[in-house]
């Protein structure tokens, strides 16, 4: 634990921290509160098994920063990573105490847990767009780039260990045509934003009865193994939903393969 005048840094330790998850969803009153509570169910249930993390409190026990993270060799990442190896999945300050250091303590709790595993390094996927896992921070704490694709980048922080050994894994989910519509969901639970757009999924494709066939897989280190991706929704086989649609859009998406 790491305190100060104001803040707590704390690892989470069960369900009752868990069920106080995505501070990213509770600067405002959510639109999707039905999504952050499965989210806050998946890792309640897989806390020190695919994910581990940590929580920033204010003095008054309000979560306003969160940090999820897990060793590689029990990630569910879509990458071939070597054992060892620390990964950050996602990392949040609300907007209102962003600018205060508290990303920067927040960050440091980690990086003392990851050096006392003796983790070879740490990765993370970022982007270059505004509102999500920005890569500026992390180029800005010594990570450098050791894969990059479109908006993309995986960056990698070393440690114990200069180089990591790491590769992409290949989407095994093909492209093509027909009807009924497949809609294939990959169940990542891991982002209550995502997430959302999979709840309204369920509900749209029940307008479409037969014409559409709903298929869903929750991620497991087997189930990323064989469809070479860790989270989306594929309509024949093409990901246009990235999460955070209006019902509408989720509509269109499959009038458009009609």
């Amino acid at each position: 634990m790491m305190k100060d005048i104001s803040v707590v840094i704390q690892r989470l330790r069960g369900s009752a921290d868990a069920q106080r998850a995505y501070c990213c969803m509770t600067e405002v009153p959510t639109p999707w509160p039905r999504s952050l509570c499965m989210c806050r169910d998946w890792v309640a249930s897989n806390l020190g098994k695919y994910v581990d993390g940590y929580h920033l409190h204010l003095e008054s026990g309000e979560v306003v920063g969160h940090l999820y993270f897990a060793l590689s060799e029990r990630s569910l990442f879509p990458y071939e990573v070597e054992p060892g190896v620390g990964v950050l999945y996602c990392e949040w300050i609300q907007q209102r105490h962003q600018g205060q250091g508290l990303g920067k303590r927040l960050f440091g709790a980690f990086l003392n847990d990851m050096r006392q595993k003796d983790a070879k390094g740490i990765l993370v996927e970022c982007t270059d767009i505004e509102g999500q896992m920005h890569c500026q921070p992390y180029l800005a704490r010594g990570f450098g780039v050791a894969y990059a694709t479109g908006h993309r980048k995986l960056l990698y922080l070393p440690l114990t260990q200069p180089q990591v050994s790491v590769r992409p894994l290949e989407s095994r989910i093909r492209p093509h045509q027909g009807v009924p519509i497949e809609v294939l969901i990959i169940n990542g639970y891991m982002c209550p934003f995502e997430v959302a757009t999979e709840v309204l999924m369920r509900e749209v494709a029940q307008e479409f009865g037969d014409q559409i066939i709903l298929r869903e897989v929750t991620l497991t280190p087997d189930t990323l193994q064989e469809y070479g991706v860790a989270k989306g929704i594929f309509i024949n086989g093409q990901q246009k939903l990235v999460g955070g649609e209006t019902e509408e859009q989720v509509r269109q998406a499959i009038l458009e393969e009609l």
